[in-house]
């Protein structure tokens, strides 16, 4: 067990006083009230899962109902039973009570509906799922590639620093205790990596309660504490400084698409529409935009569909009729069509006019969202036409479409 200091010890002492009902027992436990989740000074290290098999424990049926229950215990039961992190933003109030019943939802579904109940959202970073405010995750995505983009090009322009960009990229994993500074957590990751940090009183003295970074690399660790007190860092001398510095207002990366044989004018009409804000540059066959990496990542999906739409799991063989298949599918901000066109390698045929759904204004390119698990062919067919004035009609492998009247 860690050398607690005297600082930690007068807080519990504190603590104990405040009311007579705390007590702390042989173990070292501090209760804070019925329902909520104990202090406890010397948990024992998580043997969270990593990497593949974290992934799929995303993906897998999960099943779970809580009732007046304080979000930090909720997130505490799903690591223990799932064996996964789960990383609460200390801006999320950790007491907020949820009455939230997940039944058969996968894993990561029920993660992302209990972050919106607290008005959240989650973001995989190595082997963990960070739950923080929407504007913070956005952030965040955006500021994990452009410190990781300025670590290559600082090391690219110096050979003998090839292996320090190995070591920064190195996986590691860290595991913090309830009452653990900020300064200490920060501390415990840059002398893993070796890393002075200029002018750390920038971050504020504040606790936390126990939690881990999983399977994480210098950059990850760094942003992942950092972005909490909206705080992010430059990289300085031989890559073994930083610079603290606070978050800009606005997060952007400039990214430039290949348009493979597209339409210039349809495709840069048609992200204006759905982008009123962006400011598109062609030079030639590019495509060049400046955008924070949760917009990047849709226009990846606009501009290559195939690519990114994920992958059915329908019934074994092509000819299998759709009422005895079963799908599984989740995807985000996805023409339809291109579910469509991957359905069709799977052995779907659908049989609809173009010109018909053009005049009644149904555009098969427009961004959808589904998310389903083992639906059957009915189940499956109203999820993904659900923001269409369709009908459908399933006759063995052939699902034929028509306006809705």
């Amino acid at each position: 067990m860690r050398k607690l200091s005297s600082r930690k010890y007068w807080l519990i002492f504190c603590l104990l006083l405040i009311s007579f009902r705390n007590t702390v027992n042989q173990r070292g436990y501090a209760y804070q009230g019925p329902g909520e989740t104990p202090v406890l000074l010397n948990r024992e290290i998580p043997r969270y899962l990593t990497d593949r098999d974290f992934r799929q424990a995303l993906v897998q049926p999960f099943s779970a109902s809580w009732s007046n229950v304080g979000i930090r215990a909720i997130i505490q039961r799903i690591r223990e039973t799932q064996n996964i992190s789960i990383i609460l933003d200390r801006r999320i109030d950790p007491s907020r009570k949820l009455k939230i019943d997940l039944q058969n939802r996968a894993l990561k579904e029920g993660l992302d509906e209990i972050a919106e109940r607290v008005q959240a959202r989650c973001i995989t970073v190595g082997s963990n799922v960070f739950i923080g405010p929407e504007e913070a995750v956005s952030k965040l995505n955006t500021l994990l590639v452009l410190k990781s983009d300025a670590l290559h090009e600082l090391t690219d322009s110096q050979k003998r620093l090839k292996s320090r960009d190995l070591q920064l990229s190195r996986n590691q994993s860290f595991h913090f205790q309830d009452l653990d500074t900020s300064a200490e957590i920060l501390q415990q990751i840059t002398d893993a990596y070796q890393i002075k940090v200029e002018n750390e009183q920038l971050v504020p003295h504040d606790l936390w309660s126990n939690f881990s970074l999983v399977s994480v690399n210098a950059n990850e660790s760094l942003s992942l504490i950092l972005i909490q007190f909206d705080l992010t860092y430059d990289w300085a001398g031989e890559a073994n400084r930083i610079r603290l510095a606070a978050v800009p207002d606005k997060v952007l990366i400039k990214k430039t698409y290949p348009l493979r044989g597209k339409p210039v004018e349809s495709v840069t009409r048609q992200l204006k529409e759905q982008f009123p804000e962006l400011e598109p540059t062609v030079t030639g066959k590019l495509l060049s935009v400046q955008a924070a990496m949760d917009i990047h990542e849709q226009i990846e999906q606009f501009l290559n569909p195939q690519k990114t739409a994920q992958p059915v799991r329908a019934g074994v063989g092509k000819t299998v009729p759709l009422s005895r298949r079963k799908f599984t599918l989740r995807v985000k901000k996805v023409p339809v069509l291109a579910i469509m066109q991957k359905l069709e390698q799977s052995g779907i045929e659908f049989e609809y006019d173009k010109q018909e759904l053009a005049e009644a204004e149904i555009n098969l390119l427009q961004l959808i969202d589904v998310a389903v698990l083992d639906a059957d062919a009915e189940e499956f067919f109203d999820a993904l036409f659900s923001s269409f004035k369709l009908n459908y009609q399933i006759q063995g492998t052939k699902v034929t479409l028509t306006p809705q009247k």
